[in-house]
């Protein structure tokens, strides 16, 4: 069972939100500057820069950590972008290599006649049947969004969800005992606590 979670930290920023939201579930947050394998599960939290991010968590021994926690199973959320941060590369910092757990890209929004950064509240189409991370959630549901980049993933079976602005694009992905969500659960109110309560449920189920 989760208890301990690890919230990675990567110099960048305010994570209070998705420490207080851990703090709901009776779970204890654990804010990581450093290598830390007391934690039961990991999140890549939405902060930062996808170039600034690679380099701090490599430096604290973060980015081996995460990789290792994939490999052994272990529960592993990343919001906004987190889910950039599993991928492979960036648009955002061409020469940094990401945490490459999944097979995909992150490309920057083209858009003529929408503003970017994408920051709005946005509907987020799950795609797949699953009774334990939809519970209580419809097949549509408004969710918090900023970002100027987004996922393509390559493995179409693991995309769990997709959004739309001005082009289709991946919101949440499910890879065993990795989720992901471009958009902020964090900060979507109580339709975003209560899939952050479902993640919880199907990690504890792994």
């Amino acid at each position: 069972m989760i208890k301990k979670v690890g919230i990675i930290n990567y110099g960048a920023g305010n994570l209070m939100s998705i420490y207080k939201a851990v703090k709901v579930f009776g779970l204890q947050p654990i804010i990581l500057d450093k290598q830390n394998n007391n934690v039961d599960m990991l999140i890549l939290p939405g902060v930062g820069n996808f170039g600034a991010a690679i380099k701090n968590m490599q430096q604290n021994g973060l980015f081996e950590q995460v990789i290792k926690f994939f490999e052994f199973g272990k529960p592993i959320l990343g919001i906004c972008l987190g889910i950039q941060l599993v991928l492979k590369n960036s648009q955002e910092a061409k020469n940094i290599h990401g945490l490459g757990l999944i097979d995909g890209k992150v490309v920057k929004f083209k858009l003529k006649n929408l503003v970017v950064p994408h920051m709005c509240w946005n509907i987020v189409k799950f795609e797949k049947e699953d009774t334990i991370l939809l519970d209580g959630l419809k097949k549509e549901e408004y969710f918090y969004f900023v970002h100027s980049y987004y996922p393509v993933i390559k493995q179409k079976e693991i995309i769990f969800a997709t959004s739309n602005y001005g082009i289709n694009f991946c919101s949440m992905i499910v890879k065993n005992n990795l989720v992901a969500t471009q958009f902020h659960l964090e900060k979507s109110g109580q339709k975003g606590l209560k899939l952050l309560e479902n993640i919880i449920t199907y990690f504890n189920k792994l």
